[in-house]
């Protein structure tokens, strides 16, 4: 679990959530992977309510059964591109014009590594009801 703390002088409390991190060979952190790069700051940032998780895993659920060929999930920190190849991550703060920094290979991921820890993370949500 970690903890992130409030603004400081507002009247929020601390929010805590799962390390949705990718470990080393050596059983630490990894912060450049991936994993943590993409898809676990996107769960953690723009699909961190119950209503999103199924929003999406539904966007899914229609782009395996062919009603759909893509979609895209824009959000406060990445721009999501799920199709029928695989999901792909961008930054928000980077748009397509920026061919340099555009859909990058390290932010493709398949279907399986998305959906796993979408599921996984819309577990921890519900445990939180």
């Amino acid at each position: 679990m970690q903890e992130q703390a409030p603004v400081p002088g507002s009247a929020a409390q601390p929010v805590h959530y799962p390390a949705c991190e990718w470990l080393g060979d050596d059983g630490t952190v990894d912060h450049r992977h991936p994993s943590n790069r993409f898809v676990c700051s996107w769960l953690t940032s723009d699909v961190n309510t119950l209503e999103r998780c199924q929003e999406v895993l539904d966007a899914m659920a229609q782009l395996e059964s062919g009603q759909l060929a893509q979609w895209f999930a824009d959000g406060d920190a990445f721009c999501v591109d799920l199709s029928a190849q695989g999901v792909q991550f961008n930054q928000s703060n980077v748009g397509p014009e920026d061919t340099l920094f555009w859909n990058q290979p390290d932010g493709q991921f398949t279907w399986a590594e998305v959906k796993t820890l979408l599921c996984k993370w819309q577990d921890f949500l519900a445990q939180r009801g």
